[in-house]
């Protein structure tokens, strides 16, 4: 399996070469899902592909972020830059992208972000059908959910996170960031709101967070004690997470996961105590397995989202003046970070500046003594402390981070020939069979003093230190007695070093399209914008809803909407009598002239059994996929399918992508403002739906608050989070709520209710196909007089009529269960 790192700047990008990564994942400075990394200039990423390829690595870029209709020429170009510069392969999130790439860089190997969401099999079969090598499966997938995708498309690579940081959110799924702060995590600039404090609340009381006010704050994932599994699963690749973290975590990190990838392959297979030390001591937020194992428990840490660090002891005393004593079960050493864990206030830490052991000065205090460290603080006998810095762990991972160090160099052979009237000639060759030659410009002669010895011609050629390589053999082949300038053989060294790496760096470069090549592609892409796919010209938006309930769609339906999504995986039980009634729903739907469509699972594993038959048996005028998986299986059962927002159609292209692969329309990102919208081509509006009013879903997750808060456990959990309604509660006093589906999976709403009343002429003016509201969390009377509404103002404006649209937002306002706001609708998203 790839061992594949993080590099968020040129000197983690060292550490992970000279640990013993195979590969490394870094980003640009535009278009890179970690946008407040480092990253790197394009002439950076060629001396990184340089570096790497010489050495039998390979590097990977990420141009994993939506992209603006405004930035694809320019992320084209950079794309033709990259592969120029002969990178591996291309890590992408945009499907709109995604389908241009393969057409304009034939060759360019395509690598699925995880931001992409594949969850399922289809998912993979589908990015497979379109140019995609590899696929970075969704970080809540189960050992069996992987082993599962790996037997139905074994012919593409997974890649898995292994270790790091985990987001609350599918990734690819998460709007909190964009919508508290507009800085979207889909384009690269979350600001990790999941790491705030909330509050859990309930229409009835405040729970007091006995666990920490950090309910949506994942523990850090490590998997390393299960790679036998991975390995057994089908898995290609291991990813470690972390472009924003420090070099000597990545050092430490990809170094650790090397030595048991090591013992695995060597069959000796374990994980030293001293190994999972190492990896707590450089970070963690309390380790996790996530999924992997189908436990639920532990997976979230709701006592602190930052660096636990690791336990070192507990205090004894404190002395007046701040002299604190603990009694120590690790070493403690100066130039540690440490923090004391006290029972109220806030938590004292210091950088240890000295240590008094027995009344002695030391540099290192052994584990059972007491050592009395300074700190500025209370603390009381009892509290716990943690090591939050580990002095000696970082500095043996900093003496690891050299350009050209041990770590990094590989292995060749060496052969010399000394003959008497001919120059010396060195061959350098590579496991794989690459020569080099080189020879001294003189001549070996007889020496009249000191001939050369075996050692000395050895000791000439080990002068690799600035070269990629050290000398695994050596042979020398010498007649006796013979003497060759030292000057001399030093240059051929140095000449048949240098031959070697560009015959390696030759062989292992990609194949690329030249400047012409790729204008005269991107012309071809420019004229097939221009044919316009077949659609029926539309006289007026259809008004959809989307109803998390049978109540909330028979109210919506009643009060004219033209079309009702219903979920098949919503708020509600289903059993045999939800289906039943959904199919008197459907007949009651068809006699008024209006569609029901049923809305497939937005997160689907490979191991969910979709009721594909009780869905043909109510007969609906199409399914409401959210998930490129779905995507495929619909079309292949013959449903009309509808794509939802949570495809993330960001741009042109991804609205042409859709509908060329049979979709009826697509719903567009929330995260689109006018502005951009008002550039798009209009037969690509009328095919679209927008987002128009209701509760927008921010999170979706498979992870349980409840649970991580103490308030219900896995297995028999009892349902409290359908005991009442519930929300989280942030810092200014905003109120989330937030349900959980059928499945278990958690939805996070935004604190505000969308509502673009007011914005109707512009958007009907545009030609869109549909506008859809929202209804999640009202009642059937707010959502009827909501969709009344929008229902007499898009007949007004459409007869060409003038409508009061204030006084309409002010009916609806009563019905309102928060504010409302138009979220990106003028703002946009950076």
């Amino acid at each position: 399996m790839e061992l594949l790192a993080p590099a968020g700047n040129w000197e983690s990008f060292i550490a992970a070469m000279e640990n013993g990564a195979d590969a490394v994942y870094m980003g640009g400075r535009e278009f890179s899902a970690r946008q407040y990394a480092a990253n790197f200039e394009i002439e950076e990423i060629k001396k990184a592909v340089e570096y790497a390829h010489v050495r039998g690595r390979k590097v990977y870029i990420t141009v994993n972020t939506l992209i603006d209709e405004s930035e694809f020429d320019a992320v084209l170009d950079f794309v033709f830059q990259l592969q120029e510069s002969g990178i591996d392969a291309l890590i992408v999130q945009d499907i709109g992208l995604l389908s241009v790439l393969p057409e304009v860089f034939p060759d360019l190997a395509l690598h699925a972000s995880t931001q992409m969401t594949i969850h399922n099999q289809a998912g993979a079969e589908l990015l497979k059908a379109n140019g995609v090598k590899r696929v970075v499966l969704a970080r809540e997938l189960s050992r069996e959910e992987t082993a599962a995708i790996h037997k139905a498309v074994p012919d593409i690579e997974l890649e898995i996170f292994v270790h790091g940081a985990l987001c609350y959110s599918y990734s690819g799924q998460c709007l909190l960031s964009s919508v508290v702060g507009g800085r979207s995590g889909n384009r690269g600039r979350c600001a990790q709101p999941c790491r705030l404090p909330y509050r859990l609340c309930s229409s009835r009381r405040e729970y007091a967070n006995v666990r920490g006010n950090y309910p949506l704050s994942p523990a850090d994932l490590c998997l390393i004690q299960h790679l036998p599994e991975i390995k057994a699963a089908g898995v290609t690749a291991l990813k470690i997470e972390g472009r924003m973290k420090r070099s000597e975590y990545v050092a430490v990190v990809t170094r650790v996961y090397r030595q048991a990838l090591t013992l695995l392959k060597a069959g000796e297979w374990r994980v030293f105590p001293e190994m999972m030390e190492d990896l707590a001591g450089i970070f963690n937020r309390t380790f996790t397995t996530g999924l992997w194992s189908g436990e639920r428990a532990g997976i979230l840490n709701p006592s602190r989202p930052n660096n636990r660090g690791v336990y070192i002891g507990r205090v004894s005393e404190q002395r007046p003046g701040g002299l604190t004593g603990i009694h120590l079960k690790k070493n403690l050493r100066t130039g540690d970070g440490i923090e004391f864990w006290v029972k109220s206030g806030r938590n004292p830490a210091a950088v240890v500046q000295s240590i008094e052991v027995n009344g002695k000065q030391v540099q290192e205090a052994e584990a059972g003594s007491v050592a009395f460290v300074a700190i500025e603080g209370r603390t009381s006998p009892g509290d716990r402390v943690f090591r939050t810095h580990d002095s000696l762990l970082i500095k043996e991972a900093r003496g690891s981070i050299t350009e050209n160090g041990p770590g990094g160099k590989v292995g060749i052979r060496a052969r010399v020939e000394v003959r008497e009237g001919q120059p010396l000639k060195i061959t350098l060759a590579t496991r794989e069979g690459l020569k080099a030659e080189a020879c001294t410009v003189s001549p070996a002669v007889v020496a009249e003093k000191k001939p050369l010895e075996p050692d000395d011609v050895y000791e000439k050629i080990n002068r690799l230190g600035n070269t990629p390589f050290y000398l695994e053999d050596f042979q020398l082949d010498m007649g006796e007695g013979l003497m060759v300038p030292f000057s001399e053989i030093n240059e051929a060294r140095r000449r048949a070093a240098s031959v070697l790496e560009a015959k390696i760096l030759e062989q292992s470069k990609p194949p690329a399209i030249s400047r012409e090549e790729f204008v005269k592609a991107c012309k071809k892409e420019e004229k097939k914008k221009e044919e316009d796919l077949p659609f029926g010209q539309v006289s007026m938006p259809k008004l959809a809803v989307f109803a998390a309930t049978l109540e909330l769609a028979e109210s919506a339906l009643v009060a004219g909407a033209d079309l009702a999504y219903v979920p098949i995986a919503g708020l509600e039980k289903r059993d045999e009598k939800w289906w039943e009634d959904i199919r008197v729903l459907q007949e009651s739907a068809a006699k008024r002239g209006q569609q029901l469509v049923l809305a497939l699972p937005r997160i689907a594993g490979p191991l969910e059994k979709i009721p594909w038959e009780n869905i043909e048996e109510v007969g609906p005028n199409g399914v409401l996929v959210s998930n490129p998986g779905a995507f495929i299986e619909a079309s292949r059962r013959g449903f009309k399918v509808f794509g939802d927002y949570p495809l993330n159609t960001f741009n042109p292209e991804a609205a042409r992508f859709w509908p060329e692969k049979g979709a009826e329309h697509v719903c567009l990102s929330p995260e689109l403002s006018l502005k951009q919208l008002r550039n798009w081509p209009q037969d690509l509006l009328a095919r679209s739906e927008i987002l128009v009013h209701g509760d927008l879903v921010l999170m979706v997750s498979a992870y349980c608050p409840w649970i991580g808060l103490g308030l219900a456990k896995p297995g028999r959990c009892g349902q409290v989070c359908r005991s009442d309604d519930f929300c989280l509660v942030d810092r200014r006093d905003y109120r989330f709520p937030i349900r959980s589906d059928v499945n278990c999976r958690v939805h996070l709403f935004n604190s505000r209710t969308l509502c673009l009343l007011e914005e109707l002429p512009v958007l009907m003016a545009m030609g869109f196909a549909s506008l859809r509201v929202e209804a999640w969390l009202g009642t059937a009377e707010a959502t009827r007089e909501v969709v009344r509404s929008y229902r007499k103002a898009v007949d007004r404006l459409r007869e060409g009529l003038l409508v009061e649209l204030e006084p309409l937002k002010e009916d609806i306002k009563r019905f309102a269960h928060s504010e409302f706001s138009k979220i990106h609708f003028y703002r946009g998203v950076i």
